[in-house]
């Protein structure tokens, strides 16, 4: 692993808080993405755990209304689909104890058409398909049968699980995070998943932008604006992201179907916008790069305006529409991008050459948010590709 797991002393004292935070939340020892952020900001650990555990709650009362074998099972093809070694061998046993059948299990981990899918785990699997590889976008045959088979609050929470998976796994990946010995002697014995050596960043021919024009009638999901769209037990949660955001984007308005996980999700988006250690610079090259590779025009504009604040020049903002590296970075902004692409693409890691220089630039604790910056814009444009979403029209307002 590229960093060592930090204990409750290590930290200082005010920054304890949020490691009893991560523990309890989780119930149980500190592990995986929970080594990485803890090395960074134990803040953020702590949002990280508070929105995971919606999906994992194991042995405890559900929070998500999805199943634990369709949550298990997104597990499963999120960590295969995205090379994260450490969320598949976290995850394949809780799966197999959810229901998931060990052929199954099989097939997902070498990459080959599963038997015997049950009809919900043949749409899970193409719904999740279809948004994290491609094109990153939901054919509106899969949305429907999906809509139809979930309903709208339980396919927000299939995005949502998807996209938090995804979230967790570019930190995963960027430190080559492993299971501890300990961790493995709780387990079952389970085939690990392989993933091939690092053979550097692939090229991606990136599909022009399509504006999206999508109107309330032909939108996806209905949208929650008002507290009289909500049950009433329910109405705190939107003044709880409105607190967070000053107002209601277009995005919460969809999230707002499963009102505790909007919450939750602003949480982890409060840290991102407003008390990461990147510099805007740096912090909105990120965004930009994550949104050109996911395709997601909601999330590209959304990152324009504050892009242009913290000085983006508008010729390197073109050239990452098209999906070039601009010809006018500097090494510092040239080595974030290379970051971002090798994460983003090939086997979804980060060479030791590119790792390095990361580190060499920024420093540990900043390399980490960058790649969970990386990450949770990530979810965002699973959210905002999954629905259609048009891009938001006041800049003056976070959409993120």
């Amino acid at each position: 692993m590229r960093l060592s797991t930090v204990t409750r002393e290590q930290l200082p004292e005010d920054q304890r808080r949020f490691f009893d935070a991560v523990g309890a939340i989780r119930r149980r020892p500190v592990s995986g993405p929970f080594i990485v952020t803890l090395n960074s900001s134990p803040d953020l650990a702590s949002r990280f755990a508070h929105l995971g555990h919606y999906f994992h709650a194991r042995g405890q009362a559900d929070e998500s209304i999805l199943s634990a074998r369709v949550r298990t099972f997104v597990a499963l093809v999120g960590s295969r689909l995205l090379d994260v070694p450490y969320e598949w061998n976290a995850w394949v046993g809780w799966a197999q104890e959810a229901g998931v059948p060990q052929e199954t299990a099989d097939a997902i981990r070498e990459g080959r058409p599963a038997p015997n899918l049950t009809a919900e785990e043949a749409l899970v699997q193409d719904f999740c398909t279809q948004l994290a590889t491609g094109r990153h976008c939901v054919s509106d045959a899969t949305y429907q049968a999906a809509l139809k088979h979930f309903g709208e609050q339980g396919v927000v929470e299939l995005v949502v699980c998807l996209g938090y998976f995804a979230m967790i796994a570019f930190p995963l990946n960027a430190f080559e995070i492993e299971m501890s010995a300990a961790q493995l002697a709780l387990r079952k014995s389970f085939v690990p998943l392989r993933v091939l050596a690092f053979s550097g960043a692939v090229q991606r021919q990136a599909p022009a932008f399509e504006t999206l024009r999508a109107d309330d009638a032909k939108a996806r999901i209905t949208r929650i604006t008002r507290h009289a769209d909500l049950k009433h037990a329910d109405q705190h949660y939107l003044d709880r992201v409105i607190r967070k955001r000053g107002h209601v984007s277009a995005l919460f308005q969809v999230l707002l179907h499963t009102p505790d996980v909007a919450d939750r999700m602003a949480t982890v988006g409060e840290f991102f916008l407003y008390e990461t250690v990147l510099p805007p610079e740096l912090r909105t090259l990120v965004w930009l790069v994550t949104a050109r590779d996911f395709d997601s025009e909601y999330a590209w504009q959304a990152s324009i305006h504050p892009a242009r604040a913290a000085g983006l020049p508008q010729s390197q903002i073109d050239a990452l529409r098209l999906g070039e590296v601009p010809a006018n970075v500097s090494e510092r902004q040239a080595t974030v991008i290379a970051f971002c692409h090798e994460l983003m693409r090939g086997n979804h890691h980060v060479c030791d050459a590119t790792y390095d220089a990361t580190v060499k630039h920024f420093g540990v604790p900043a390399t980490i948010q960058i790649a969970a910056s990386l990450g949770y814009i990530a979810m965002i444009c699973c959210v905002a590709n999954a629905f259609g979403l048009p891009p938001q029209s006041d800049d003056d307002q976070p959409a993120l």
